[in-house]
């Protein structure tokens, strides 16, 4: 069995969803503006990639630190 995350959808626990840790190849870090139409430019996203770079799950943070934060915390890795 690998290592899983919980991630929370809409900070609603009922929504909950488990990521595979052994899945991710790479996490890519992008401005929010980047995904969709926002005027708050803190917001980032996190994009974890497969090998063959197929996005299997995308986390939202409210800062870029928020971001490095979770990356370090759960994959044990500094961005």
């Amino acid at each position: 069995m690998g290592k899983f995350v919980r991630i929370d959808k809409e900070n609603n626990p009922k929504k909950a969803v488990l990521l595979n840790l052994d899945l991710v190849a790479s996490v890519e870090l992008s401005p929010q503006s980047d995904l969709l139409s926002s005027s708050d430019e803190k917001r980032v996203y996190a994009s974890c990639l497969a090998h063959d770079k197929t996005v299997i799950a995308t986390v939202h943070f409210d800062s870029i630190e928020d971001a490095h934060a979770w990356v370090k915390q759960h994959l044990g890795v500094q961005l």
